[in-house]
């Protein structure tokens, strides 16, 4: 059987469209793997933010007259997708004793997202991180303070207690695990690229029947064109001829 023009196209582009959508799942798949791993450089996008280790922060300034509590400047980091600081070691608490001086430029004191939680009689970090490192000034958290937060000098480094209801700051210091971002952005990269792969196969499928069904269907018209009479007529004409002979 002679394939017509149409066939020779049809398959063409079916290879062409083929090709074009693994090219393009190929690439997105580069893309994933080509992510920035935790802890790199680019982890935190400056200037805006930071990085130490495998965390990020910023400095959220507001003015004077829209200062904030310790509430309120832990909602204001977690509309960036952040919370209000933690401090997990000496040497964090050095690095942003010399951010504030060299880059942020801040005010004197800032609120830690610390707490007193009166069900244990402890101090917890809003953000859940383990509580292994105090740094306290002259003053210390007495057995009573039941509505305690902290405070930290940002010239010094050290901490103070401060009644939560009282305390305001004209800043805000947030604070984000770049390995954890980093984790949920890949994950939902891979999702997405799982996605586009199932709609993707789908698609192709669907081209392919498509110009599977078209290139039979021309084949069809072929035929029709080079045997023009019908099977019935093709046994008559062959009975007549032998009943002449």
């Amino acid at each position: 059987m002679r394939r017509t023009l149409s066939d020779v196209t049809a398959g063409v582009s079916a290879r062409h469209t083929g090709a074009a959508l693994i090219i393009c799942l190929f690439s997105a798949l580069c893309c994933v793997s080509g992510q920035s791993a935790p802890g790199q450089e680019d982890a935190c996008p400056p200037p805006l933010w930071v990085q130490f280790h495998k965390n990020c922060y910023t400095l959220v300034s507001v003015t004077s007259k829209n200062s904030l509590s310790i509430e309120p400047a832990r909602q204001l980091c977690k509309d960036i997708g952040a919370d209000i600081i933690s401090i997990g070691s000496k040497e964090e608490n050095s690095f942003l004793v010399r951010t504030f001086k060299g880059q942020w430029k801040g005010p004197t004191e800032v609120l830690l997202g610390m707490f007193y939680d009166s069900d244990d009689n402890s101090l917890k970090w809003f953000d859940n991180s383990e509580v292994n490192f105090f740094n306290w000034g002259q003053v210390k958290l007495g057995d009573n303070d039941l509505n305690t937060c902290v405070k930290m000098n940002t010239q010094n480094g050290l901490w103070d207690v401060t009644d939560c209801d009282s305390a305001t700051e004209s800043a805000a210091l947030c604070k984000y695990t770049s390995k954890e971002n980093h984790t949920f952005d890949k994950k939902t990269v891979m999702i997405t690229v799982i996605a586009t792969f199932t709609v993707i196969a789908l698609v192709l499928s669907i081209v392919v029947v498509f110009l599977h069904k078209k290139r039979n269907w021309s084949s069809g018209l072929h035929r029709a064109e080079v045997l023009p009479y019908r099977d019935d007529a093709i046994l008559v004409d062959t009975m007549e001829r032998e009943d002449y002979a």
